[in-house]
Order: structure tokens, then sequence, then C-alpha cells
């Protein structure tokens, strides 16, 4: 038996959203917003009236009841410009808006579009006062209806402000397009320069991250058609979403292609290198599954040959040099014991030096989430690792990779205490959580990580988190790199790269050894595939991947690090 009361995008739903923000925030209109008119903390409400105007008189009611001031953007064809229900949502207090789409009509012809604009307006402002303006982002037209402004000024029409184009970067934008509160099924419907993303997936996620109250603000736009009351209703409209987002991903393919990825390339891609040996990995040492305990107790037991990484590093030079890119090397500090002059040779090249642990022994036990190690041997250890890495190499160590990706909140604002200003650990993906965090809010761009915490902050920190790619397909695939590279291939990770980047700054890595052709020794029975995939494949892979992107600029770490200092 079908129950509306369990489903995401109801009137049931959308009450108790309305109660979370009643009781947690003030609200503002996008007109008092414009004017200054807002408290330190507040939630913006925005509905757009895409189609049946009916609804947004329930949407409108709800939020009367609870004492929530919105403002609803009436588009201005026939049947939904309805005078009666503008009137009335105007009588329970909420803002009117005109929701314009006139490049779209003109079909890009500028001059037929701003008289449009001008009398659509006008039949607008005979009902009630209009300040304020949003664009419909109609998906099928190629315009781009917030490109008008470029060549006018709405303020001429005595216009405050347009709701994407007016509002600063600094808001948690969250919009039910595509029917999730998440940028998977958007094509322009975001604020344009904010890279700075938290991500909800289910009203209830939204409504848990509002009850937490630990973000500043909220700007959050819904389509009151999206929330109906009955079961027919509401599966009406799930299927108009579901064809909807289907046509939508068809369309964002096809002017992928047609741009040349163009759609990405304001955004910059960092490529990353773990400088480690096949003994580091946690099956061999450093683990609580593994042979050795630590390197240490690995070179006084072992001893045949162990050097299986200058080799394929000097090749990764010369990869690097190919395609002029300048790194980030994550390096292991106990190479320097071990590999006189590889990382003078790394840092002759240009390339920054960063930090990838003292020996590469794990924080974090990654199924049971309890520390391997206490804060204060990680601090002093870690600590010591960044000195023998700044003697060495000459720069100032700044940055920081967990080893095998087990990271903490408690990590981070060690890091932060010992002199790092970054972090590149966090991995968001439905496979495996290798931190003590649930990552809820967390993506794949650059965030201010809470104290004590992976999480998002609500304000800004001198400690900056870059997290990893993923493909984001129902499920989130990771798509980074390294062992995903060997085992996933190119054509999976390029996916995630571009659709990550869409996001914002992103990261791929790799191993030098990953392209080592030589036969590693035969030890750590834990992961006995681990190396089956390795070589001239994976060097054919990386290749590829670096060709796909070569229009995107390529920064290190450290220079990334610049735009959030």
């Amino acid at each position: 038996m079908f129950n509306i009361e369990t489903h995401d995008f109801t009137s049931h739903k959308f009450l108790r959203l309305c109660e979370a923000i009643s009781s947690n925030y003030p609200t503002v209109t996008i007109a008092e917003y414009m004017e200054n008119k807002q408290p330190d903390s507040f939630i913006l409400m925005r509905h757009d009236i895409d189609r049946m105007p009916e609804r947004a008189l329930v949407t409108a009611r709800i939020e009367k009841e609870l004492g929530i001031r919105s403002t609803y953007y009436f588009r201005t064809t026939k049947n939904i410009f309805k005078s009666k229900i503008i009137y009335q949502i105007k009588d329970m207090g909420h803002d009117i808006g005109y929701h314009y789409e006139t490049l779209s009509e003109a079909n890009g012809d500028s001059e037929k579009a701003l008289d449009l604009f001008r009398s659509n307006l006008e039949r607008l402002r005979e009902i009630c006062e209009v300040k304020t303006i949003c664009m419909h982002g109609k998906p099928l037209s190629k315009y781009d209806n917030r490109e008008l402004w470029k060549n006018y000024d709405f303020r001429n029409f005595g216009i405050t402000g347009e709701a994407y184009l007016s509002v600063r970067d600094d808001l948690n934008y969250f919009s039910d397009t595509g029917r999730t509160w998440s940028y998977k099924n958007s094509i322009r419907d975001c604020i344009p320069g904010r890279t700075e993303r938290v991500f909800a997936e289910t009203t209830d996620d939204l409504i848990e991250l509002i009850e937490r109250r630990k973000l500043n603000n909220f700007y959050i736009l819904t389509h009151p058609e999206r929330w109906p009351s009955s079961a027919i209703g509401w599966g009406s409209y799930y299927s108009t979403d579901i064809a909807v987002n289907f046509g939508k991903k068809i369309l964002m393919k096809y002017r992928e292609k047609n741009n040349n990825i163009r759609t990405i390339s304001k955004n910059n891609l960092s490529i990353t290198v773990d400088i480690e040996d096949w003994y580091h990995i946690p099956s061999v040492c450093g683990s609580s599954f593994s042979i050795y305990k630590n390197v240490s107790e690995f070179f006084e037991k072992w001893n045949d040959r162990y050097d299986y990484l200058s080799e394929p590093t000097k090749k990764t030079l010369d990869l690097l040099d190919e395609f002029n890119i300048t790194a980030t090397f994550f390096v292991v500090a106990d190479i320097a014991e071990h590999y006189p002059g590889l990382i003078e040779s790394i840092s002759a090249k240009g390339h920054e030096i960063a930090c990838h642990g003292a020996d590469h022994t794990c924080v974090l036990d990654t199924k049971t989430k309890e520390p391997l190690i206490g804060v204060e041997e990680f601090e002093k250890t870690t600590l010591k690792a960044k000195k023998v890495l700044e003697r060495i190499s000459g720069q100032e160590v700044v940055g920081y990779r967990a080893p095998n990706g087990a990271v903490t909140g408690w990590m981070l604002d060690s890091l932060e205490k010992i002199g790092f200003k970054y972090d590149s650990s966090v991995s968001v993906n439905s496979l495996y959580n290798k931190s003590d965090s649930s990552l809820k809010a967390v993506s794949s761009f650059p965030y201010y990580p809470a104290p004590g915490s992976l999480e998002p902050a609500c304000e800004k920190r001198n400690f900056v988190e870059f997290p990893w790619a993923y493909y984001e397909m129902g499920i989130k695939i990771p798509a980074y790199g390294g062992p995903t590279l060997r085992f996933l291939g190119s054509r999976m990770i390029s996916k995630g790269l571009k659709q990550s980047l869409n996001r914002g700054h992103t990261i791929f890595y790799f191993h030098p050894i990953d392209i080592s052709q030589e036969k590693f020794p035969s030890i750590g029975c834990r992961r006995p595939f681990y190396w089956i995939i390795k070589g001239k494949i994976v060097e054919e892979r990386l290749r590829c991947v670096l060709k796909r992107f070569g229009n995107v600029t390529k920064v290190p770490l450290r220079n990334q690090l610049n735009n959030y200092s």
C-alpha cells in the first residue's frame, strides 16, 4: 500500500522541512537579502513556479502558518501567470518576483528579449510590487537567460537584484532540481562562482543539516509542483522527473562532447604522486594486519633487494616533463634514508614536496575506526617527517596525505597545529570509508574542515581539505586514480574526473610503482592480487587520462591553496 507520508518530495515532507526551518533559523526574502536586511544566521526560501501554480498556494499556506516568509518567482506564460493566485500568495506576506526566460523566447536576440522582459515585468507589476528577478533555466534551450545582463543592466528597470547573479558566493545553495538536493541533475541551476558546496541527497538529509545548525545560512530553492499531496500526483511527477533527468543526462553528454570539455576548463586539476615502495602497502608494513609492524622492522629482517621505486620515479618525472605538468609529490619521509638523491631529483624539477607520513604507518584502523597511535606520537613523528623533507628538498612542506588514506578529524587539527596548511586524504565513495566520519556533507571539491571533524566548517579556517574525485552514477565510484586506475581503467576514471571538475577543483593521483614493469616480492598474503595489474598497461592508462585532460589547467596543490588563504 502506497503511503505518501513515507516518500520524499511530498507536501508532508515539505511540512517537515518547514518545521525544521522555523524551529532553527529566521527566514528572509530575496528582496530583503538584496537590501542587506538579514541576521548573521538565516535561510533564504525561494520558489520557482515553472508550472502548476495551484500547488504554490499549498506551500505558501504551510509557510505562513509556520511564520516563514519566502519569495515566489512566476513565469508569465499563459497557464502559470494567474493573477488570483499571485494576489493570494502576496497577501500571505510572501514576496513576488519575475521568473524571466526572454532570451530563450527571443532565440538569442538580445534587443527583442529586452522588449519582452520590459512588457512582461509591467504585466506582473500591475498585480504587485516586483523588486527581484530570477532566470528560468529552460534546459532544452541553448541560451542561458542570465546572459541578457551582459549587455544590459536590470537595475534600469527598478530591479534590486537577480536571484543567481546578485547573491554572494558564500551562500550554501540547495535546490530540488532533478528530485535531489545535490547537483547531479542540474544544467544551469547553480550560483556562478560558487565552488564550495555542501550536499544533501534527500530532504531528510537537508533537514538534518538544518537541525544541526552548523551552517550560517541556507539558500533553498523548491519547485512547488514537485511536492504534491496525493499518491497520484506524486507518481505522475516522479515519472516526469525520471524522464526529464534522463533527457538532461543525454543533453549534458551531448554538450560536453560538442564543447570539447569546455564546461570544466574553468576548474583546475591537481596531479599528485605518492612516493612509496612496494613494502609500504598495509599488507606488508604499518597496519593492524601487516607482516612487519613497521618499516624499521622490515629493514631489520629483510635481506633481499628492496628498491623497486627509483626506476619508475625517474620514468614518472620524464612523463610529467612530456606533458608539461608540475605535480605535488606526497613523499614517505623514510625515503630520505633509503633512497639517497631521490627526493632531491623530484624537487630539482620544480615539483611540490608534501608529506605522506614518517614511514607510511596507518594512524587509524579502518575497520574498527580505532586509532592505532595517539595524538602526541602522531604529532611528534609527523613534525619530524616534515622537517626531514624540508631539509632535503629546500622547500617549505605545507601539505599532507594520510598513509593508505586512513584519516580522522583530530589528525587535521594536529596537522594545522604543527604547521601544515592542507590535507588531501578524504575519499567520498560508496565502496569503502577509510575515515572515522560519515562524510555526508563532503563532495570532491576543496573545503574548510570543521575543528575535530572531516565535515565542512561554517567558517573559514587556515587549513583546507582537498578531497578526491568520484563518479556519481546512483552510487559513488572512486575515480581519483591510484588503485582505481589499475582496476577500473582510464575510461571510468576520466568520467569521474570530468564530473568532479564540473563540481570544482579536484585531485588525480598515482604511484610510480604502478607503472613499474618489474615483479615485486610475493609477500603480504592479505592482498595476493594487489599488483596483478600494473606496469605498461597502467602507464598507457595514465597517458590516456593526461591526454584527455590536456586542455584543463593543472596546478600543484600549494598553488591552489592560494585561492583559500
